[in-house]
């Protein structure tokens, strides 16, 4: 069973509850004071903004993530030339090729 360490505890809520005022006081200061029934003021919608470096990351992310994994050309032909039976693998390199792996697990 795992424990909690009371310290990293206090110190996650401590800095959960300042970021928490610090947003609500910065969305105060942000809106003009006018008078408004209690329900509006309730009705407060959180709001997140990111950095230009968090922006970029999540643009070369998308960009990964749309980039094909296979290359459908080199799969094509490797295909064709088994079936043809003229696909050739030099023992060197397949020999090297399994000893590399060998040696990465």
């Amino acid at each position: 069973m795992t424990s909690i360490n009371p310290v990293a505890a206090q110190n996650i809520s401590r800095t959960y509850v300042q970021n928490a005022d610090a947003t609500q006081n910065n969305a105060a200061a942000a809106k003009p004071h006018k008078h408004h029934h209690h329900a509006a003021q309730s009705r407060q919608s959180d709001s997140v903004s990111l950095s230009d470096s968090a922006k970029s990351l999540a643009n070369a992310q998308q960009a990964v993530q749309a980039a094909p994994d296979v290359r459908t050309d080199k799969v094509a032909d490797i295909k064709q030339r088994v079936q043809d039976g003229t696909y050739d693998v030099p023992s060197r390199v397949l020999a090297r090729k399994m000893l590399d792996q060998q040696g990465q697990q």
